[in-house]
C-alpha cells in the first residue's frame, strides 16, 4: 500500500508545498546571478514532480526572460546520449540542424523548437542559443576540427563571462570542462584527442549538406579523466554553488572559474587526469 501511494504523495507535495511557478524561478536565477543581459548556458534533466508549475516550454520562457532579449541563453543539443561521440559518427547518420531532435533533455529540445533559437553546424556537440548575437556567437562551430576549441563558442562562453547553470543536472554534464581540456591538452599525461580524425554529415538551415572532419575524444583520456578533483578545487574556492528552487537542485558557475581551478590543480601538480599508470 505504501510503494502504491509514494508516487502520489510525490505528486501532491510537488503540486503543493514545492511548487513554484515561472515568476519564482526567474526570481531565483536572479539569487544565482542570472542578471539581464547576461550569457546564461543551461544544461537540464526534467524530471517528474520538480515542482514547477508549467510545462519545459513555460521554462524555456522564463529563462528567456531571465536573460532578456540583450542577453544570451545557450544549451547543449547533441543528438545522441549515452554513447561516445566517435560511437555517433560511425553510425554514419545524418545531423539536420532543423530536424534533427536534441537528446539533452527535455528542456533542450523545447528550447530548440522555441522561436528564434539557432543551431551550431557541429556535427558533434552542436549548440542551441537565443538572444542577442545568438548567431555570432556560434558562427564557424562547424569550420574547426575542434569543437571545443580555441575557435569554438565555448571560449566565447569565456570571453562573455558565462554563468553555467544545471538545472537538475550535476556538473559532470557540464560540457565547458572539455573547453578547459583542450586549453590545457599539452599538460595531459594522455592524448586528449584519438589520433585519427572521424568525418560525419550535417546539413545547415538552408538544407545544404555539409561533410565535417573532427577530432574526437580519445578513450585513453577518458579513462584518465579524474574530474571529482577539478570538483573538489572549486569547492574549496568558493565557487562552485548548489541551492534548490522547489524540489528543483540547481547548480552554477562561472566559466572563468571552472578555467582558474583547473589551472591552479595544474600549477599544484595535482591534475585532473591520471598517467596511465595510475589508471584502474
Amino acid at each position: 500500500m505504501l510503494t502504491r501511494l509514494k508516487p502520489r504523495i510525490k505528486a501532491l507535495a510537488a503540486s503543493t508545498v514545492f511548487a513554484y511557478g515561472p515568476e519564482d524561478f526567474v526570481a531565483r536565477l536572479r539569487k544565482c546571478g542570472v542578471l539581464p543581459g547576461a550569457t546564461l548556458v543551461v544544461h537540464s534533466s526534467w524530471l517528474a514532480h520538480n515542482g514547477f508549475r508549467g510545462k519545459p516550454s513555460d521554462m524555456v520562457r522564463a529563462l528567456k526572460s531571465a536573460v532578456g532579449n540583450d542577453g544570451l541563453l545557450v544549451m547543449t543539443s547533441m543528438p545522441y546520449h549515452n554513447i561516445s561521440s566517435a560511437e555517433w559518427l560511425a553510425r554514419n547518420k545524418l545531423l539536420d540542424v532543423r530536424r534533427t531532435p536534441s537528446m539533452m533533455g527535455l528542456l533542450s529540445e523545447a528550447f530548440r523548437r522555441s522561436e528564434g533559437v539557432v543551431r551550431s553546424l557541429s556535427v558533434t556537440h552542436p549548440l542551441l542559443a537565443w538572444g542577442s548575437e545568438a548567431a555570432s556567437f556560434l558562427a564557424g562551430h562547424g569550420d574547426t576540427d575542434r569543437p571545443f576549441g580555441a575557435t569554438s563558442p565555448f571560449a566565447r562562453m569565456l570571453e562573455r563571462n558565462a554563468l553555467i547553470l544545471g538545472i537538475d543536472a550535476p556538473f559532470a554534464t557540464f560540457t565547458f570542462t572539455h573547453f578547459v581540456e583542450d586549453m590545457l591538452a599539452e599538460t595531459l599525461p594522455v592524448p586528449l584527442y584519438e589520433a585519427s580524425m572521424m568525418s560525419g554529415r550535417v546539413v545547415d538551415q538552408d538544407g545544404n549538406e555539409h561533410v565535417q572532419t573532427v577530432r574526437v575524444l580519445a578513450t585513453a583520456a577518458n579513462k584518465a579523466r579524474r574530474e571529482h578533483r577539478l570538483v573538489e578545487r572549486l569547492l574549496a574556492d568558493g565557487t562552485l554553488h548548489t541551492g534548490r528552487i522547489g524540489r528543483t537542485a540547481l547548480t552554477w558557475l562561472r566559466a572563468a572559474d571552472v578555467v582558474q581551478a583547473a589551472h591552479t590543480l595544474v600549477a599544484e601538480g595535482r591534475h585532473f587526469f591520471d598517467p596511465p599508470a595510475h589508471q584502474e
